[in-house]
C-alpha cells in the first residue's frame, strides 16, 4: 500500500468517512486488520498490537518479532497513550539477517519531496539496560527512509550511542551516501521523556533540518538533506533498530505525529 498525503489529510479523510458512516471497523490493510492503539490500551496492562494497527489517525505496519512483548500499547498514570517496544536478544523482522535487531512502527503515509515535514515525539528509553558504544554497534530510536524499496541507511536517524543521543543526517555525495553528525545530547537520562520535534525538507541544494529537543533549538541546517533521487521525500519509522545485542532492550513512546503543518508549538515544550 502506497500513499502521498499529509496528517492533516488523513484526519479530513476519516472524518469524512464517520460522518457518512458507510465503513464498518476494522478497516483492513493488505488482508490483515488495521485495529486501534487507543481502544485496545488499558491502565492495568500492556496489550500486543497486530500486524497493522491505527494511531493517532495514521495507519501503521508492525515490522517485529510478532512476540506478545514486541510493540504493546497501555494508558499511563496521567492516562497518556503509550507505545511500548521490546526487543530480546534474535528478535527481527521476519525479512532481517540475523545481524539486526528489530521492533518497529513503519507509517504508511510517504511524503513528496518538496514539502516541509514536521515530525514530533516523545521517547523514554527504559532503565535496566546498557547500549554498547563500539563502532560496530548501533542502537536507532527514529528514522527517515528516502523508499520501500532503498537499502540505503536512513536520511535522518536519532540513534543512541553509548550514553548519548546521536542525531545524523545523510545525502547523496558522489553518488553515495555521506554521513555528517548534526547534534549529540551526552548523558541521555533513562526512564525519562524527551520531547523530539523536527523540520526538514528533502534537496540536492536547499533542504532543511530544524530539531528541537526538550523546547530547545539544538539542530538549525540548510543545505543537501536526504536522497533526492526518488520520487518521494520518504516516510517515518520509529521503535527499537539495532545491531544484534545479548541483552533486552524497551524504548516507550507518546504523542507521535508526522504532518505537513507547522508544530513550532509543540517544539517549544520542555518534556
Amino acid at each position: 500500500m502506497k500513499r502521498i498525503l499529509n496528517r492533516r489529510t488523513a484526519y479530513l479523510a476519516c472524518t469524512a468517512l464517520l460522518i457518512a458512516s458507510a465503513v464498518s471497523f476494522p478497516q483492513w490493510v493488505s488482508g490483515q486488520p488495521v485495529l486501534d492503539a487507543d481502544t485496545l490500551a488499558s491502565p492495568s496492562n500492556v496489550t500486543p498490537l497486530p500486524a497493522n494497527f491505527s494511531y493517532n489517525w495514521g495507519d501503521y505496519t508492525n515490522h517485529s518479532a510478532r512476540k506478545a512483548y514486541s510493540i504493546g500499547t497501555r494508558l499511563s498514570a496521567n492516562n497518556n497513550l503509550v507505545l511500548r517496544f521490546e526487543v530480546r536478544p534474535g528478535d527481527r523482522a521476519s525479512f532481517d539477517p540475523e545481524t539486526k535487531d528489530r521492533s518497529e512502527a513503519t507509517d504508511l503515509v510517504t511524503f513528496p519531496k518538496s514539502e516541509v515535514i514536521w515530525n514530533a515525539y516523545r521517547v523514554k528509553i527504559a532503565d535496566g539496560f546498557s547500549i554498547p558504544s563500539d563502532k560496530h554497534s548501533w542502537f536507532i530510536v527514529g528514522q527517515w527512509h528516502g523508499s520501500k524499496n532503498d537499502k540505503r541507511p536512513p536520511y535522518i536517524a536519532a540513534e543512541v550511542y553509548g550514553t548519548d543521543l546521536v542525531f545524523r543526517r545523510r545525502y547523496i555525495l558522489n553518488g553515495k551516501p555521506t554521513s555528517s553528525e548534526v547534534y549529540r545530547m551526552h548523558n541521555v537520562p533513562r526512564g525519562t521523556w524527551l520531547n523530539i520535534v523536527m523540520e526538514h525538507k528533502v534537496s540536492a541544494t536547499d533542504g532543511l533540518l530544524n530539531i528541537w529537543l526538550n523546547g530547545r533549538q539544538v539542530v538549525n541546517f540548510n543545505g543537501p538533506l536526504g536522497y533526492w533521487d526518488h520520487d518521494e521525500a520518504g516516510y517515518w519509522k520509529f521503535g527499537i533498530y539495532r545491531s544484534h545485542e545479548d541483552v533486552d532492550a524497551v524504548v516507550e513512546y507518546r504523542d507521535v505525529v508526522t504532518t505537513a503543518e507547522n508544530l513550532t508549538k509543540r517544539a517549544m515544550a520542555t518534556n
